[in-house]
């Protein structure tokens, strides 16, 4: 009988390691494919606002996209960074320069790629990037807070 009791205990366990397994799948499964459908939004709003033609496009976004990348990785390089800092007075000190650093870093990213974009793009649609970009994440935002607000309001 307690043999029987511990196959059962041991069955019973490895079903729930399954199932945390199996919903974890899921839910990288959908954010990856939230993510998906995130970035094609944006490729199209950006296209849309800046009024690219086909060919501008084509040139445009694999350099954008490397751009994005590279300065998420400064983003979260520097998040990592303000994290791991401690409170004292030299790492604070030490703080302030690595953060002025990390801005430095990425404006010379942006002044580097922008200067890419300016050969691509003509300069009245490259002004605006930005300023699209900013308006295509709050338009995200938005949402997101109308999404969660109508799940809380209807639960």
């Amino acid at each position: 009988m307690r043999s029987v009791i511990v196959i059962m205990f041991g069955l019973l366990v490895n079903a729930n390691v399954i199932f945390a397994q199996v919903n974890s799948a899921d839910d990288y499964s959908k954010k990856e494919k939230f993510r998906e459908k995130l970035e094609a939004q944006r490729i199209a709003y950006i296209t849309n606002k800046l009024d690219l033609s086909s060919d501008e496009s084509i040139k445009f976004w694999p350099v954008y996209n490397e751009y994005a990348k590279k300065r998420l990785e400064v983003r979260r390089e520097n998040r990592d960074l303000r994290k791991g800092k401690g409170s004292d007075q030299m790492d604070s000190r030490n703080s302030v320069d690595d953060q002025l650093a990390m801005q430095e870093k990425e404006l010379q990213l942006k002044r580097d790629y922008y200067g890419k974009f300016k050969q691509l793009l003509p300069e009245r649609k490259l002004i605006r990037l930005e300023e699209v970009e900013k308006e295509f994440n709050m338009e995200v935002i938005k949402t997101l807070r109308e999404k969660r607000n109508n799940r809380a309001g209807g639960s």
